[in-house]
């Protein structure tokens, strides 16, 4: 292969590039449209539930639509990803693949949305909407349900900071992902009710 070969394959690799870029970025704003519009939070209101005022203001905000809230289930999952102030692949693939086990097919919204929060650190505000949905979906669960839906994520968490081996090598978890996991077992069990 010539470098005037190579050159014209990197150029064709770069314009590809770009070309989803940009794709990627119409379709994250279009959802954002969608979320916040009146029809947006009515779709998911009717759809999900969620009674929360608070809530669907910022699922809106944060551009999740009715089909894209499942994606919050797998939101400490992203936060784990990001203690190491980066996300990997093999990160990437631990999380996918649990956002497959919930039935997120590739291409679907909760799975552009979950793609969005590897791609780029999630917003604070995600955080907060993960507390409320928690909240939510747990006033509806038994407290047997509750613990095993906290001992499941805290598995999960656990199994995405073993994919990077965290700061000491393979297979370890490192300080900052410890912490982020015991924050969100902590809220989870703060959210358990009492029935």
């Amino acid at each position: 292969m010539t470098n005037m070969d190579n050159t014209k394959s990197d150029q064709r690799a770069s314009q590809t590039q770009h070309f989803f870029s940009q794709l990627e970025d119409q379709i994250l704003r279009r959802l954002h449209v969608e979320a916040s519009s009146d029809e947006g939070r009515a779709e998911l209101l009717r759809s999900t539930g969620i009674q929360d005022v608070k809530l669907l203001d910022e699922l809106g905000r944060l551009g999740i639509p009715a089909d894209g809230v499942v994606a919050l289930r797998l939101f400490p999952l992203a936060l784990v990803s990001w203690a190491e102030d980066d996300t990997d692949d093999s990160e990437r693939n631990t999380v996918m693949a649990a956002a497959d086990q919930l039935g997120i097919a590739e291409g679907t919204t909760a799975w552009i949305v979950l793609d969005q929060w590897l791609t780029k650190r999630p917003p604070g505000l995600g955080v907060d909407a993960w507390k409320r949905y928690t909240h939510e979906i747990f006033a509806k669960m038994s407290i047997v349900a509750q613990k095993r839906l906290i001992e499941l994520a805290e598995k999960q968490m656990t199994a995405v900071a073993k994919a990077s081996g965290g700061s000491l090598g393979i297979g370890s978890v490192s300080k900052k992902e410890k912490a982020i996991i015991h924050q969100v077992v902590t809220a989870m069990r703060q959210q358990m009710s009492t029935k």
